[in-house]
Order: structure tokens, then C-alpha cells, then sequence
């Protein structure tokens, strides 16, 4: 079959279908054609109910839930913070529109759990819309549902769905921003494919600043590959990109003003970027030691997939396609940015996985592409061409069966795993060219299926123990990402969580004047259980450090030195609680109204009480 990815050339370039299906009757084509969107619309819920996706992840740390409170009530946040968080740009969350605005829209529609799933749908489609159609136009219809398998199988893009952290909607744009960058095309239709990747980099520059260097470094890897391959008209497209970044960024102000009730989050950007920039704050969130990167596993699979990739591209006497050498290089700009900035500088891109997930654009487009390039030979062939969409689902299809990989670090199993998923790639190559297609297609069948099998156990391998690190942050580096059980994992738990923390909003009920500040007061050994609950009111600031009802000396000077008009008390019990409302007796409190929350077996007491000595509403409160 003759294909775009045979042609050098990045535009101007048709892509006609295999033989056998071209110039069908108009009736027909057109009908095949509504079929073929309809499956891919229909794809995410379809991979996630086929591959058990686990449709909600656990939060190791309560920032997800800062982000879920400013969808929920922005304005009740500013109400009550706005005034003590200045000097520390706390408020540098609310600056992340690209996320907030079509979340806080789901969740205006369709409320809280169903608008969470609403949003990642969306975001889903956004990642997979784009992959579908490049594979395809490169390589064929199935092609492009195997590039829609690399995604929605992949545990980090699942994972990073999984919370209101906005990695996941900074990874979903960035993917089809790259898709949208290599497509093949005409000349007169790159500028619109130009202009739809600038509207998708600024959403992703827009919901988390990760997305700032990820997007540079797509940028340069695009204009580099266009200066060696198609300089005309470069300076003028590049114009284009950064036009509709421009363009979104404007037209994200009064979006915000009409959604989030601000505007300004260009500022509030800004000040958590000067703040976080300070000697003081790096320090804080990036390790000045590499020393825990080798026991960090799914790291080796961005270099894993790119010597994969490297081996797949290599022709002899051939130029590699443009289409496909934007992809490599993008992808490769990407990883070594990503690097510099951990090791040569003070950005914690690798160490938090929260960060490291947005590298996984590059890398889901970049194994999708060598997939399919080591399949070459079989996209002839009616059968054999689906393949390796077949290989995609069938190898976490097993992983699902028994879950269980053991724990170990890059040396030595992981480097090994790495070399072996090259050495893989390289086998499905030489397979696919035997000239036997029954010979060519099991061959490159297993070999593939051993490649990405690699990758897939590189990244849900768990961290391994390890000695105390120096110079390494181990709220960052010893988190291990909940990776192994995205698939064939059951998130019924953590929606009945995220069912009862977005619950606590309406408990509470909003400010009744600016500067009524919210403190919660909870049991803190038993994290896990209440990082969605504790998130909600920005755990970490706004809590009192002992458990209810130890008052100690340290909370009642926290009480007198911030002295917030209201605590949240909440825990799984509330055998405690009579005592520890006894125990702020010097300040007045008052029982205003209590609650049982429950979601399935899950259950949360929480009384709300105002604090006399604290509560000071001016006459003009409102």
C-alpha cells in the first residue's frame, strides 16, 4: 500500500486507501466514513471497558484536590485566603484556566463525579483524535487503531486522568498538539493543522507550567526538522503557532471572568512562578542529589521507546518521512529537556510523577510511530495489518491476568529490560520482511509483543527499598505512582472518596465575608484515608498538627496567629469530637452544623464549628 510516510516531503502529499477499498460508491464511502468517526468517538469508552481501565486514581498528595476545590467554588477560595496566601502565591493554582474552565463547566452540567468523567472523555479525545488520524493517513485505518490502543493503554495517560492534578489535561493536549504538527497535508491546509496545535499548546501552557518547557522543546524539535526538510514559509508558520497561543490566552481572560469569576490568572502565574523561583523554595521541591533516579524504573521507557523508535526509522539508501522524523525528534527534544532541566538545573520535571506524566505526549506518539514503522511490511496484507493493534491489546490484556511485577531498579533488570525492548524492536523489524507472510507475521507478532511488553513492565514496576538518599526529597522520590494498577484496577473506592470530599464545599457552605478563613482539624497519621478530604481546604496551611482532640500548644498558637473564624472537624469517627469541642473552650467555639457523608464504604463524620474569639464579620459582610 502506498502511504504518506513514503514521501520525504511534510505536505502536499494524498493519501490514498489500499486497493481494494478504493473508489467505493458514494453512498458507501460516506457511510463508511460516518462508521469510522463514530469509532473513534466511541474508543475511550470502549478501550476502558475492554482493558478494565481504572477510571479514577488514588491521590498520593492533596494537591489534586486544591485544583478540585477551585472547580467547585474559585471565588469561595479568594473569599477566604486571598488575604494570607499573598505572600506565598498560594493562589498560583487558580491560575491553571486550561484545566479549571472545562472542568468547572463539566461540573457545572453534569456535577461532581459525572463531570469528572464528562471532562476526561473529552480529554481522551482530544489525545486520540489527533494519533488516530496521523497513523491513519500514514499508515491506514489500522494503524490508527493501534496508535488509539498506545494511548488508552498506557498506565502514566491513565494515571495522570485518574485526579484533578492537570498533568492529564497538559499530557492530552500536548499529544495532539505533536499529532497535529506531523500531520501530513496539503500546503493550503497545514495552517489550519498549524493553528489547531497553537490553540492546544496554549491550553496546555494554561493548565500547568510543566507544559512551558514541554512545548518549547516541541517548537524547537518542529523548526529544526523544518529547517533541514521544508524551510519555506517556517517563519511565517511559526508566526501562526505563537499567534494562537496569543489568541487563546485572550480569549481565556474573559472565559475565566465568565467561569471562575476572575480574570487575571496571567498574574497569579506569574507571582507562584517568581515565588517557587526563589533559593529558598527550590530547595523545597527538587532534590540536589541524581541519586534517586536508578530506582526510578519507568524512566527507562522514554529512552526505551527512542532506540526502539531509532531502530524502527533507520532505512538503508531511504530518507526517513518527514511526518515521521517530526515525531522522533520531537519526542527526543522533549526527554532531553526534561533532563537538563532535573539534573542541570532546579526543575523537579523527573523526580515528581506528577511532572514526569506530561513527558508521556512525546512518548505514547513516539511508540505508536515505531510500532508502526517495524510493521511496515504488513499494512499490505488484509489481516496481518491488525496485527499490531492486536499486540496492543492482548499484552495488557495479560499484564491483567496476574498484575505482579516485582520491584527492582535500573541496575541491573532495568537497563536489561530496556536493551530488551530495542532488541525487540529490532527483531519485529527483520520479521516483518520474511518472505513468508505466515513466517513474517508471527515473527514480527511476538517480537512487538515483546517490545511493548518491556515498556509496559518498565512502568508499573514498583520502587524498590533503598537506603536513606541524601540530598534527595523523599516526599517526592520514595511516592510511588499508583502505575501498576491502572489497568485491571477498580477505582470504586476513589470515586466514593472524590464523591465525599466534593461534598464537603456544600457542608461547609461559602464565606460569609472576605477573610473568613477555614482551618480542618483531622487525624494526620491516617493520611491515605483522608488526602482527598484534607486537599480540599489546602492540607499542609490550613490544618491544625495534632489529632483530634489533642489540642497542643503548637495548634492553639497556629489558632491565635492566624485565628480562622471556622474549623472543619472531620474524621471516621466522631467518638472524639465531643471532647475536643470541649477542648477550644478559650476560643468560644460554637457547633454550627454536622454531617455523616457516605459513599459506599465510605464514610466521613464532620462537624463545622465557629471559633467566637475569631469570627468578626464587618457591618458591610457579604
Amino acid at each position: 500500500m502506498d502511504s504518506v510516510a513514503d514521501h520525504p516531503a511534510h505536505s502536499g502529499v494524498t493519501v490514498p486507501e489500499p486497493a481494494a477499498s478504493r473508489r467505493p460508491e458514494p453512498a458507501r464511502r460516506a457511510w463508511a466514513g460516518w462508521l469510522e468517526a463514530l469509532g473513534v468517538a466511541l474508543s475511550p469508552v470502549i478501550a476502558a471497558l475492554v482493558l478494565r481501565l481504572r477510571l479514577m486514581a488514588p491521590s498520593a498528595l492533596a494537591d489534586p484536590a486544591m485544583h478540585t476545590t477551585y472547580i467547585i467554588d474559585p471565588l469561595d477560595v479568594f473569599k477566604r485566603y486571598a488575604a494570607v496566601y499573598a505572600s506565598t502565591a498560594r493562589l498560583r493554582e487558580g491560575g491553571r484556566v486550561g484545566f479549571l474552565i472545562p472542568a468547572r463547566l463539566a461540573y457545572e452540567v453534569f456535577g461532581a463525579v459525572p463531570g469528572f468523567f464528562v471532562f476526561r472523555y473529552v480529554l481522551a479525545l482530544i489525545a486520540v483524535g489527533p494519533v488516530y488520524l496521523l497513523l491513519r493517513r500514514l499508515y491506514g485505518r489500522a494503524a490508527g487503531a493501534m496508535g488509539i490502543l498506545v494511548v488508552m493503554s498506557s498506565p502514566v495517560v491513565v494515571t495522570a486522568w485518574g485526579t484533578d492534578y492537570p498533568d492529564g489535561a497538559a499530557l492530552s493536549y500536548a499529544l495532539g498538539a505533536m499529532a497535529c504538527l506531523s500531520m501530513p497535508c496539503s500546503p493550503r491546509r497545514r495552517r489550519a493543522w498549524l493553528a489547531a496545535a497553537g490553540v492546544l499548546f496554549g491550553l496546555a501552557v494554561w493548565s500547568h507550567g510543566v507544559a512551558v518547557p514541554l512545548a518549547a522543546a516541541t517548537v524547537v524539535g518542529y523548526t529544526g526538522v523544518r529547517l533541514v526538510r521544508d524551510r519555506a514559509g517556517l517563519l511565517a508558520d511559526l508566526g501562526l503557532l505563537a499567534g494562537a497561543v496569543v489568541v487563546v490566552t485572550v480569549l481565556l481572560l474573559p472565559a475565566s471572568a465568565a467561569v471562575m469569576g476572575y480574570s487575571n490568572f496571567i498574574s497569579l502565574t506569574w507571582q507562584g512562578f517568581r515565588y517557587l523561583s526563589q533559593p529558598s523554595q527550590t530547595g523545597n521541591w527538587h532534590s540536589a542529589s541524581w541519586r534517586w533516579a536508578p530506582y526510578v524504573t519507568y524512566l527507562l521507557v522514554p529512552p526505551a521507546v527512542l532506540g526502539g523508535f531509532a531502530v524502527a526509522v533507520i532505512r538503508r539508501g531511504r530518507a526517513v518521512p518527514t511526518p515521521v522524523l517530526l515525531v522522533g525528534v520531537m519526542a527526543a527534544v522533549q526527554i532531553a529537556a526534561y533532563a537538563v532541566l532535573q539534573f542541570a538545573s532546579s526543575l523537579q520535571t523527573l523526580e515528581q510523577y506528577f511532572f514526569s506524566s506530561t513527558l508521556w505526549s512525546g512518548v505514547c506518539l513516539a511508540l505508536a510511530i515505531a510500532v508502526a514503522e517495524l510493521a511496515r511490511p504488513l499494512w499490505d496484507r488484509p489481516l496481518a495489518r491488525w496485527l499490531p493493534a492486536a499486540v496492543l491489546l492482548a499484552v495488557p490484556l495479560a499484564y491483567e491476568v496476574g498484575p505482579r511485577v516485582p520491584a527492582f531498579g535500573w541496575v541491573p533488570f532495568g537497563v536489561v529490560l530496556a536493551a530488551a525492548a530495542i532488541i525487540a524492536a529490532a527483531a519485529a523489524r527483520r520479521g516483518a520482511e520474511f518472505r513468508r507472510p505466515s513466517t513474517a507475521t508471527a515473527t514480527a507478532g511476538l517480537a512487538l509483543a515483546a517490545f511493548v511488553g518491556a515498556t509496559l513492565v518498565l512502568t508499573v514496576a514498583p520502587i524498590p527499598n533503598h537506603p536513606v538518599l541524601p540530598g534527595t526529597l523523599p516526599q517526592n522520590v520514595d511516592t510511588p505512582p499508583p502505575y501498576a494498577a491502572a489497568l485491571g484496577g477498580s477505582g470504586t473506592i476513589y470515586i466514593d472518596r472524590y464523591r465525599i470530599a466534593t461534598s464537603l464545599p456544600a457542608f461547609v457552605g461559602p464565606a460569609a465575608y472576605r477573610g473568613e478563613q477555614l482551618f480542618m482539624w483531622w487525624p494526620r497519621l491516617a493520611n491515605a484515608s483522608y488526602v482527598e478530604d484534607s486537599g480540599m481546604y489546602h492540607d499542609g496551611f490550613n490544618s491544625l498538627v495534632s489529632e483530634p482532640p489533642d489540642l497542643t500548644r503548637q495548634d492553639r498558637r497556629l489558632l491565635r496567629s492566624r485565628c480562622p473564624a471556622e474549623l472543619l472537624l472531620f474524621a471516621g469517627s466522631a467518638a472524639s469530637f465531643p471532647v475536643a469541642l470541649t477542648r477550644l473552650a478559650a476560643f468560644r467555639p460554637t457547633l454550627m452544623r454536622t454531617t455523616d457523608l457516605r459513599a459506599g464504604p465510605v464514610s466521613l463524620h464532620a462537624w463545622l464549628i465557629r471559633l467566637g474569639v475569631c469570627y468578626h464579620p464587618p457591618a458591610h459582610a457579604g
